[in-house]
């Protein structure tokens, strides 16, 4: 069973700029994107910065074994697991090395696995070896949330519905779009400081989102 200590931190990005940036590549490429893909392409440039290595780990134990010590192995590849409702319950379906891919193409596998899972056709293969998950509730309805960490993993994100909300910077006021996101981890592996810094960095590459087109990893 899963041994975790859970504990979520959660906050706002402005998304604004990514929605424009985000409807000029669905007119360039005539496929729709969704702000999911972004965030997969932020997450994954934060779980490869040495910083917050710890948040691409899975810790390896065994829980009715007193005698055994548990590890902690922290991953290089990102291997993203996107949490997908379907008729048979909750799947994760696994992007294996996400890090390496731009963000049309992250959005092409999350089509394909989220499809795949659904019609029960996917590989065993496919639904293992996750090295992070992120979960978009947003999809249904709702804005934060207290993700489930995916065992043996050490961390999730959960990505809200986004909504039009007040944005101040440097004493103006304007509308913007506020994506909201949840970040949660396994205490044991990650302290808070490191996760509220991974989300800042996390939040600060969705509101500067040029440099989420490439891949994060070559």
């Amino acid at each position: 069973m899963n041994q975790a200590v859970h504990f979520t931190v959660m906050d706002e990005a402005d998304v604004s700029a990514l929605d424009h940036l985000r409807k000029r590549l669905a007119g360039a490429s005539g496929e729709k994107v969704s702000f999911l893909p972004f965030v997969c392409s932020a997450m994954c440039r934060v779980l490869g910065d040495s910083r917050f290595r710890a948040l691409n780990a899975t810790v390896d134990e065994k829980p009715n074994d007193a005698a055994y010590e548990a590890s902690i192995i922290q991953h290089r590849s990102v291997h993203l697991g996107i949490a997908t409702d379907t008729d048979s319950g909750l799947m994760v379906p696994v992007i294996k090395d996400a890090d390496r891919l731009g963000v049309l193409e992250i959005g092409r596998a999350i089509n394909a696995i989220a499809e795949g899972a659904r019609s029960r056709s996917i590989g065993r293969d496919q639904l293992s070896g996750s090295t992070f998950t992120i979960s978009n509730v947003g999809s249904h309805a709702g804005r934060f949330a207290t993700p489930v960490i995916n065992y043996p993993e050490a961390g999730i994100i959960a990505v809200g519905r986004a909504r039009e909300g007040m944005v101040v910077s440097k004493g103006t006021f304007r509308v913007g779009l506020l994506l909201p996101l949840s970040l949660a981890c396994d205490h044991r592996v990650v302290d808070g400081a490191a996760a509220a810094l991974a989300l800042a960095e996390v939040i600060s590459l969705l509101q500067n989102p040029e440099q989420l087109l490439t891949p994060a990893r070559g």
